[in-house]
């Protein structure tokens, strides 16, 4: 079988429907073999990152804010407030503070607390903690207010690296539990990027939230980084919708439904394996041009003193201890 420039779903589906001898009128058949195709479709999904998947994104971070004080808590023993008042309206260029991080820097009744912002507007004086604040009461606190989580695409199937620009190395990837130890020992530290983590469902059990990055530490200054990441499946294939397959590699579909379907609707294991073996010879050709492809460009890797300080352990959880604080100065 040859395979013509844009070979839809519909084609797919019609080959493998007429090797198979069923007739594209019948709806009950052709959606078994929609489903044998969609089968196959998530399984080379799956075998690699490949080249043609990956996607480029940037993300701007946003500057810390400390103008100015605050009036937080309340006077009421026992009682919490969420709300706070800043003493000045900050320019409407930071932008809205929502989901944003705030701290007050003098709060000795309760150092270390970090309050997410669930409510501010761009240029306004009233903002609501995702707590209570449980500090003492102040009219003048001293505070920040920084940005360390920030929304992937929301086509983003797997990260793959984030860097900065102008930085060859990429930035180090944590565990969300690791990162949850970095921001006990270290809740205020601000500067470059230098790790980050990953929170979707799996980390969030929300299923309606979006993958979002974590930095640390805290962006103290607007930096410009670039993530890559491999596409994520949305939909099932249909007569909507494409693969993502380039064009010269879509028969593979057909030769992978047909080496499933022949012993399903014809009893005909021999011509399944057939088809098998052209759907693993066109596989293998696949992950030949994709290594080829990735080996031609560069490859940028944590070094290996820095990776030493990452991966050392005690016991079953990582021992970040003081290596961040020695981590080498850029410029």
């Amino acid at each position: 079988m040859t395979t013509p420039a844009n070979l839809t779903y519909t084609a797919i589906e019609t080959r493998v429907a007429n090797q198979l001898r069923i007739p594209t009128s019948n709806t009950t058949e052709t959606a078994k073999i929609a489903a044998l195709i969609n089968e196959v479709y998530r399984d080379i999904y799956v075998k690699q990152d490949w080249h043609f998947l990956v996607k480029r994104a940037v993300i701007n971070t946003t500057i810390v804010y400390e103008g100015g004080t605050a009036s937080v808590g309340t006077s009421s023993v026992g009682v919490t407030s969420t709300s706070v008042t800043l003493s000045s309206a900050p320019s409407t260029g930071y932008g809205a503070f929502t989901d944003r991080s705030f701290y007050v820097t003098g709060n000795t009744a309760d150092s270390g607390a970090i309050y997410r912002i669930s409510s501010h507007t761009a240029g306004g004086t009233a903002v609501v903690l995702d707590a209570g604040y449980t500090g003492a009461q102040s009219t003048a606190a001293a505070f920040k207010v920084w940005q360390d989580t920030y929304s992937l695409a929301g086509d983003v199937g797997k990260l793959l690296k984030v860097k900065r620009f102008g930085r060859e190395q990429p930035l180090w990837r944590i565990s969300p539990e690791e990162m949850g130890d970095l921001k006990t020992r270290q809740y205020s530290r601000a500067g470059k990027p230098e790790a980050y983590t990953v929170l979707d469902f799996a980390t969030t059990g929300d299923p309606t939230s979006a993958r979002s990055l974590v930095l640390w530490p805290f962006p103290d200054d607007e930096y410009r980084l670039e993530y890559f990441y491999k596409q994520q499946l949305n939909t099932e294939l249909s007569s909507t919708t494409q693969p993502f397959l380039p064009d010269e590699y879509r028969q593979i579909l057909v030769y992978g439904a047909l080496a499933r379907g022949y012993p399903i609707f014809l009893a005909d294991t021999e011509r399944g394996l057939y088809f098998q073996g052209l759907f693993n010879d066109m596989l293998n050709l696949m992950t030949a041009n994709h290594r080829e492809y990735t080996q031609d460009r560069p490859q940028f890797a944590p070094r290996e003193a820095d990776r030493t300080r990452f991966a050392q352990r005690r016991g079953t959880r990582t021992s970040l201890g003081s290596y961040f604080d020695i981590f080498p100065s850029e410029p």
